[in-house]
């Protein structure tokens, strides 16, 4: 019997896996919308701070309803029924407040 052990050809490695493509999370556009104004009460403008506020929650609403949950990311929390409620409620009601809240005059 004679070795063949040099005709076995060594192990190669795996090929390494294709990259992940990673999505933006749209719940990271709520967020900075949020901040947004945030920083706008800050400066003195509060309804005009609330209404950015509001449309930064309106758009993580639509964004809700019309992604695939798998692209929706973090905005994903309970059903897209539920998502979508709360979030569109929350922005109807920043709205109004912000329309019916008698805020003085800012400075400067």
């Amino acid at each position: 019997m004679s070795d063949d052990s040099s005709a076995v050809d060594p192990p190669q490695e795996a090929p390494a896996p294709p990259p992940v493509r990673r999505r933006p999370d749209p719940l990271l556009l709520v967020a900075a919308g949020v901040a947004g104004g945030i920083g706008v009460v800050a400066l003195r403008r509060p309804q005009v701070g609330l209404y950015v506020i509001a449309g930064a929650l309106a758009l993580g609403a639509v964004l809700r309803l019309l992604l695939r949950p798998r692209d929706a990311g973090s905005l994903v929390v309970r059903s897209r029924r539920v998502d979508v409620a709360v979030l569109a409620g929350l922005a109807v009601a920043l709205g109004v407040i912000a329309g019916l809240t008698p805020f003085p005059a800012g400075r400067g």
